[in-house]
């Protein structure tokens, strides 16, 4: 039986840099009638890049929307939500509004991002 290594497609260490997921402490509690009850938010720590939209990007997008603030977010691993916030090293918010197809055999993972403030206007 021979052991065969495979090509993992992987963003170079050169482009990636620390952004952080940010999770929200806050919650509804059911037993109050929904009430809302803030919480501390806490950030979580991850490596990724932020690229321009291609066109290879717009062809493949089921959903069928794109605005001048969509941008894409590639990181080698971490995993990330619909609607999930990440703040930029520069402290800009986007929020995750798609996740693009990959190849499932790699670890590398891509979003569709929209700056937080700008996704309203469409």
């Amino acid at each position: 039986m021979s052991s065969f290594a495979y090509a993992k497609p992987m963003i170079p260490n050169g482009l990636l840099h620390e952004m952080f997921e940010i999770k929200s402490g806050a919650a509804f509690q059911q037993d109050n009638g929904g009430q809302y009850i803030p919480g501390k938010e806490t950030r979580i720590s991850f490596r990724g890049v932020i690229l321009p939209v291609n066109d290879k990007d717009l062809i493949r997008d089921a959903a069928g929307t794109y605005m001048h603030c969509t941008e894409k977010i590639y990181t080698n691993g971490h995993s990330l939500q619909i609607g999930a916030c990440v703040m930029d090293q520069d402290g800009t918010v986007y929020t995750i509004t798609q996740e693009l197809g990959h190849n499932s055999i790699h670890p590398m993972k891509r979003y569709l991002i929209e700056r937080k403030g700008d996704a309203a206007k469409r």
